[in-house]
């Protein structure tokens, strides 16, 4: 499937029992708005250093899903992030946080979520984070292993990969 093969509306309409749709709003960033794949999850208090780890491997077929759980305001993706994701085949980056650098990720070949744009980066502290983790996006439970679908309408999540 492609990622023009499916909107989330005509997901909901033929999963409805299998998916949990999204009630937290984020804007679209990147160059690319509509994106699905695998869930690799992350949550981070402080420090995107796990989230620079991740997007050294191969993201084929996956999408990062990062929750910021600190609370000081920080940017968890800019550029060299994205870049770097896109440079290694990841289908997006989907973040309950705040992303920076939006000029040039939006000319990025990629799709980014986020809360909305803050400048500021995060410290820079080595191992901060938890990779593999579950946690909650509004009421939407998140794991690693489970399919995300994006697009302007909206997102959803689902425990396996959905057939059309």
């Amino acid at each position: 499937m492609s990622n023009s093969d499916f909107t989330v509306p005509d997901i909901c309409d033929a999963h409805g029992d299998k998916i949990a749709i999204g009630d937290i709003f984020l804007t679209s960033y990147g160059g690319i708005e509509k994106f699905f794949g695998e869930i690799r999850a992350v949550d981070c208090p402080h420090s995107n250093s796990v989230v620079k780890e991740l997007v050294q491997e191969n993201g084929e077929g996956k999408v990062l899903v990062i929750n910021h759980s600190g609370d000081k305001l920080c940017s968890m993706v800019g550029d060299q992030i994205a870049q770097k994701a896109y440079e290694n085949n990841w289908k997006g980056i989907f973040v309950n946080g705040y992303i920076r650098d939006i000029e040039v990720i939006k000319n990025i070949s990629i799709g980014v979520c986020a809360k909305n744009a803050f400048p500021m980066k995060t410290d820079k502290t080595v191992g901060v984070g938890t990779k593999d983790i579950s946690f909650k996006i509004g009421s939407v439970k998140i794991s690693s292993g489970n399919w995300i679908y994006v697009d302007a309408n909206g997102w959803v999540v689902s425990k396996n990969k959905l057939e059309f």
